[in-house]
């Protein structure tokens, strides 16, 4: 069984767009988490770089990403996403669109690095290929754009991984247990049976990290073997988003297994 390129990208762009809506409206439905009085305010974040913090960018910059322009951007990238899963592929609107999710993301990334993750970068990455394949929509841009969309996919799980393999506090199992531990990422009630078993809190630990480690063995192991890594991948990060609540995970990571079975399966 093989997976076209046509079939795979637009797999690969339903899947991504789906989740910058549900990422989108999750914003809009909390306004608060932006505003000037949030930790995520501009006021603040402004002040890392002398660009953003005064003179003539510092105003430009400040007009288009200040409280409450902002959710205007993130108004629009619901729209533009909302719109590549509704309309046909092809054509100078389709390009538009997937500029729109991309600039609108990448927007989102410049204004605060406090709260985000790696599913914010992968998004911007994965509707940038997009939307370059969608400008030059020939067989072998489309067939590099879902190569590079499985190669950084893969390259994402090993750095993940192979930082975590690393880490002593990752290796013992204390780092799990302290992330479930906390406000943003939490489940305290999980914490604390870890706490309480911490040898199952090692090991699942360690098998967290050696199996993020080991994900782009997908791209050599036979082809029969692509759907246990796939169902991994959907387990794992739906287990995520129940228990730490990072549902842009799920979105980001499964929006590039189109790709990855592309390059398996060809």
């Amino acid at each position: 069984m093989n997976v076209d390129t046509a079939t795979g990208l637009r797999f690969v762009e339903v899947i991504a767009s789906v989740g910058v809506v549900v990422s989108s409206l999750e914003l809009l439905a909390r306004p608060r988490l932006v505003d000037d009085a949030s930790l995520m305010s501009w006021p603040v974040f402004r002040l890392r770089h002398p660009w953003f913090a005064g003179g003539a960018s510092g105003a430009a910059i400040g007009r288009v990403l200040g409280f409450p322009r902002i959710l205007g951007i993130v108004a629009l990238r619901l729209v533009a996403a909302l719109l590549l899963v509704a309309l046909p592929t092809g054509g100078p609107v389709h390009v538009l669109l997937l500029g729109l999710v991309a600039l609108g993301t990448s927007m989102l990334i410049l204004r605060t690095t406090f709260g985000l993750d790696g599913a914010d970068q992968l998004v911007l990455i994965t509707f940038t290929t997009l939307a370059l394949v969608a400008v030059h929509p020939s067989a072998v841009a489309a067939r590099l754009g879902l190569w590079f969309i499985a190669l950084q996919a893969c390259l994402a799980y090993f750095t993940a991984g192979i930082y975590k393999v690393t880490s002593r506090t990752w290796w013992d199992g204390s780092a799990l247990t302290g992330v479930l531990g906390t406000l943003s990422y939490g489940n305290r009630s999980l914490a604390r049976w870890f706490d309480s078993h911490r040898r199952t809190a090692l090991w699942c630990s360690r098998l967290f990290c050696a199996s993020e480690a080991a994900f782009p063995l997908v791209l050599l192991c036979p082809a029969g073997w692509l759907p246990y890594f796939l169902v991994w991948g959907v387990v794992f990060h739906a287990s995520c988003a129940i228990i730490m609540g990072l549902n842009d995970f799920v979105w980001a990571f499964v929006a590039t297994y189109p790709a990855i079975a592309y390059v398996v399966l060809r």
